[in-house]
This record gives structure tokens, sequence and C-alpha cells, in this order.
């Protein structure tokens, strides 16, 4: 993914950073000064495209504004994105023992004794049905509360074509069907249809991932109000959150439950018994870098991201 950004962030004529970027008629982008180093047409005020030789007139040449801010992003946020590319063992220093908390686990959802593992169970669980659970949504809360410093955990999502992992603020409802957003108090992840990732922004952002995700870690800097996921496997990055200022926060973890064939299980990771050489910690990257195009859906299915619902199914009876 990273490869992807910085491709698109690259001039094809110079390869250095974008630079005032220039989008011709055919999509072609250059720098603003890279423009004269292009193929003129001797008998029109026009550019040739050197990938496809299409004839740009030169007011059909415009500045690409979303490309050049989000280049000014990535400019100020390499030093730091490299280090969490990296995926640097000390992050592990803030490593949390995370456990799932029972009281709040939707009746439908079966946790392991050692309250690391969840899956969706098709009968009901036997528990008290009190006020803290989740009445329609198949989630569950982690323990503990997240209220200051860092905090790092790890969730085994292993094949599963269906899960969502975060965090959301203690508050949030727990009531009717949720739609995962950062205005309702959410700040998760997911996977929808085994290949369709998304982060709950408002509106939602769309990520291309690898189907080989497995594990993913999770980095919360309570003080900075950032959160950020990578990939344990190859210490890719996949998403960061900024400006979170709700508090405290909970771990937040939804399993697969509306694709018949999926049994898939979320499972926290334990904390290892021996802490790894620590150091001074590194800062989160400060912003979402994800643009890279994502596989289709359909423009119904943008609108919302909901926790126990799939594109186009039925939400979870309570």
């Amino acid at each position: 993914m990273a490869q992807h950004l910085r491709e698109a962030c690259t001039c094809p004529v110079c390869f250095g950073h974008l630079e005032t970027p220039m989008s011709l008629e055919c999509g072609y982008v250059c720098c603003q000064r890279c423009l004269d180093s292009l193929w003129k047409e001797p008998l029109a005020e026009g550019l040739l495209c050197p990938q496809c030789s299409i004839l740009s007139e030169k007011d059909s040449i415009v500045h690409h504004v979303q490309l050049d801010r989000i280049v000014s992003k990535i400019k100020k946020l390499e030093p730091r994105l490299r280090a969490i590319l990296q995926l640097n063992p000390r992050i592990k220093k803030f490593q949390v023992d995370v456990t799932l908390d029972v009281d709040t686990a939707h009746r439908h959802l079966a946790i392991s004794p050692d309250l690391r593992s969840v899956r969706y169970a098709r009968s009901a669980q036997r528990g008290s049905s009190g006020a803290q659970r989740f009445d329609v949504s198949a989630c569950v809360l982690g323990s503990p509360r997240l209220e200051s410093g860092r905090s790092y955990w790890e969730v085994d999502v292993g094949t599963s074509r269906e899960w969502d992992v975060g965090v959301c603020a203690d508050a949030a409802s727990r009531r009717g069907p949720l739609q995962l957003s950062t205005e309702h108090g959410f700040w998760t992840v997911g996977l929808r249809l085994g290949q369709i990732f998304a982060a709950c922004t408002e509106p939602m952002t769309e990520l291309r991932l690898l189907p080989r995700l497995r594990r993913l870690g999770i980095l919360l800097d309570a003080e900075l109000g950032v959160l950020t996921f990578c990939d344990v496997a190859d210490g890719g990055h996949i998403f960061t959150f900024t400006g979170i200022t709700a508090r405290p926060l909970r771990p937040f973890f939804s399993p697969a439950n509306t694709l018949p064939d999926d049994r898939g299980i979320l499972r926290i990771c334990p904390v290892p018994s021996r802490s790894p050489p620590l150091g001074p910690p590194r800062q989160p990257p400060g912003g979402p870098v994800c643009t890279t195009e994502p596989p289709a859906w359909e423009p119904e299915h943008k609108a919302q991201w909901c926790a126990g619902q799939v594109p186009g199914g039925e939400l979870l009876p309570s």
C-alpha cells in the first residue's frame, strides 16, 4: 500500500515529490515546472501526453488540488510514517493486556474462557441481559478502559471475511443498529465480503489491503488523540485516526455474523512474557494516508458502515 501511495505522489518526469501537480485532460499528472519538458503540438496550443499521446489544450490543464494536499501531508508525515512502517519492536513497550468484557457482549457472541477470543454463535449464549450489552449489533468491548498514555495490542482476524476492530467511546450507544463512524464515537477499520476494507471515517474511507492480512497492531496515543492500525506481518501502515478527544475509550470487536459459512474468530494476542528491548518512543503519524482505489462497491453501500451488517444484508436479531 505504501508503495502505491509513493508512486501516486511521485512526478513521472523528475521522479521527485509532485510540486504543484498539474493534470492533463487524459489524467496524466506531473509537476507544474515539468510541463515545459512535455512534447508540444506545433500546430496547436497544447501538450501531448507522453503515455497516451492525447493532446491537452492549454485551458484543459488544471491544478490537481486534492493530490497537492495529499503530497503536502505525506511530506510532513514521511519521517514518522517510516518509523511506523518498520513496526519497531519498541512499540510493544506499550502493549497492554486486553481482554473481552462479557458484560457488554451481544448474547449471540461466544466468548472463550480466557476472555481473548470471540465468535458469532447461532444460538443465544447464557448471561444476564444488562444495560451494558449491545442489544442488536453483534459487538463486544474490551478491558481495560483507556484514558491516558500509549496503549498497544494485537488482534488476530484469521481468515474471517467480515469483522470490525478498533476503539469506541465508553459512552457510545449500545442500543439498536450501530452505524460505525467517528461522529458516533467509533474509530474502527473493518472488512466486508472478504475484500472490502474501510475505515469508519465520516464519510467512510475505503482502503486497499492485501487478502493475506491476518494480524493487526493497534496503537493508541491518548495524549495525542491518535489511533494507528498496522499490519503486524510486514509492518505496513493501514490507517490513522486523529483528533480523538473522547474519554475513556474501550477496545472494540465485532466478528463475522451475517455470512453463514464464515465461522471466523477474532482473537486478542496475549502480551509476551518477556518484553523486547526498550527505547525512546516514536510518535505515530498524524493523519490518514490511504488514497488508493478500492475494490468495486455499489454506490448505495458507501453511505454508511454498520456493525453486524454487510451491504445489502439484514441486521442481526436481538
